[in-house]
Order: structure tokens, then C-alpha cells, then sequence
């Protein structure tokens, strides 16, 4: 189904008074295009993960789109959450963490190890940041994504991430219980790291990831434009190697 095509049948679901799943009780459903949290594409951009996303249900949304999460668990949607994180990214890219992105960067460049199918890559690209995506899977091997690829990712796997000690690192939504983001991290030797994804005790990366980020790094800001699924903590966060991490050395 065509993104077009996904989006008429949302704007269905909606005019039909949700289909099957007409609340009986508790705040109605809202999409979140309109609301508080919604967010514009800029012009010449293309995100149709996004375009998709902001028609979804919201729930929670607050003050200048904080708390809002896009809820792609609603039985009758012809889309949701598992199909769109296949297809395009486990992590949400909203306009507004494109732009918070570019911010915290300023004049710096990017590797993302662990890039999946280039989507936020992708999206950085457009945006005017030089971005590198290294992802050890060949496409048709990758069973967290559908086989398509955004940008021409690299093969290479965590230790691509010593290579590039002059960009920042970007490591998203990194497998759950799985030692590759802690090895990225330790192998990495710049000094910014973006990392979107859930903390300690949730989907993403393992013990030893969040132990030297906590014993290493500092934490520096946080995208206030992130979209989350429902049911998930996921944030987007900027950190800087601590100034005692710094002087120890690797």
C-alpha cells in the first residue's frame, strides 16, 4: 500500500467514527496533525514516515507537543506501529528533532552505526548535515527492516565508530540486550553522542551501554520535539564525554 494510499484510509478511519474501536469510555482520540504536538514539514523535505505518523491517534499530547505519543495500537487502523517501524525506523524522526539535530551539531558531522535502512540518515541529509551510515547487514539480510534502504549505507559494524572521532555519533534505537551499541560507544572517540531509544531496564542496547554512559558522559539536552509510540519511553538525547572520561583517556 502506497504511502497515499495508507493515508486515505486513515482519513477513512477517522470519518467513520473510528471504526471498531469508538471509545466507551475515557478522552476521545485525536489525530496529531492539529493538535498541540503536531509539527510542519519544511518545504522540499520529504518524511512520509511522518506525513503517516501525525495522522495517527495522539494521546498525552502537552504544551508545545511535549508528552506526545503517536498510538499505532489501535485496532481498525489500516497502519501501526509495527509496520511502520520495519518499514521506515524503530524511532520516530519528527521535523522538530530533524532541527534540534542540526542545532546540536552546528558545523559537525555524523556517523550513525547500526543505521538499519538509512532512514534517519536520510532524513539528516536533507536537512544539509553530512551524515555516514554504517549498518553490518546487507538489506535483504536485515530482519529489522522490509529490505528497502533511504540512503546507500556502509557495511561496517560497532568498530567503525573509532574511525570518525570528528563527527558526533548517532546510535538509534540499538538492539535490545545486545553488546554492539556498548562496543560502538567504548570504540567511538569524539566527544558527542545522540542516542534515541528507551533507558535503562527498556528495548534498547544492554547494561554495559548505559554503564559507561552514565560513568563517561554527560547528558546536554534533549529533542522537546520527539513523538514516541505509545507504550514506549523512547527519547532523543545529547551527551558530551565528561571532562574525567576525557582526561583518562580510551
Amino acid at each position: 500500500m502506497t504511502v497515499s494510499a495508507e493515508l486515505a484510509e486513515i482519513h477513512h478511519w477517522w470519518t467513520a467514527g473510528f471504526g471498531s474501536t469508538a471509545p466507551t469510555a475515557g478522552p476521545v482520540p485525536f489525530p496529531i496533525a492539529g493538535s498541540t504536538g503536531d509539527q510542519t514539514t519544511r518545504e522540499g523535505v520529504d518524511n512520509p514516515y511522518w506525513q503517516l505518523v501525525r495522522q495517527l491517534p495522539s494521546v498525552g499530547a502537552g504544551e508545545g507537543g511535549e508528552g506526545v505519543a503517536a498510538d499505532g495500537f489501535a485496532r481498525g487502523l489500516p497502519v501501526g506501529h509495527h509496520l511502520l517501524t520495519k518499514r521506515y525506523s524503530w524511532a520516530i524522526p519528527s521535523p522538530g528533532d530533524i532541527a534540534w539535530l542540526g542545532r546540536m551539531l552546528g558545523r559537525s558531522g555524523l556517523v550513525e552505526i547500526g543505521a538499519g535502512s538509512g532512514y534517519w540518515a536520510w532524513q539528516a541529509r536533507q536537512a544539509g548535515i553530512d551524515v555516514l551510515a554504517y549498518e553490518p547487514s546487507d538489506p535483504a539480510d536485515n530482519g529489522y527492516s522490509d529490505g528497502i534502504e533511504y540512503v546507500t549505507t556502509l557495511r561496517g559494524d560497532h568498530t567503525a565508530a573509532g574511525r570518525h572521532p570528528d563527527r558526533a555519533l548517532l546510535l538509534c534505537w540499538p538492539s535490545q540486550d545486545d553488546p554492539w551499541a556498548a562496543l560502538a560507544l567504548a570504540a567511538y572517540r569524539g566527544d558527542l553522542l545522540i542516542y534515541i531509544g528507551e533507558g535503562p531496564g527498556g528495548h534498547c542496547a544492554d547494561d554495559g551501554f548505559f554503564e559507561l554512559l552514565s560513568s563517561r558522559w554527560t547528558r546536554v539536552g534533549s529533542s522537546p520535539h520527539h513523538v514516541p509510540w505509545s507504550r514506549t519511553r523512547c527519547t532523543m538525547t545529547a551527551y558530551r564525554r565528561t571532562a574525567r572520561a576525557i582526561a583518562a583517556g580510551p
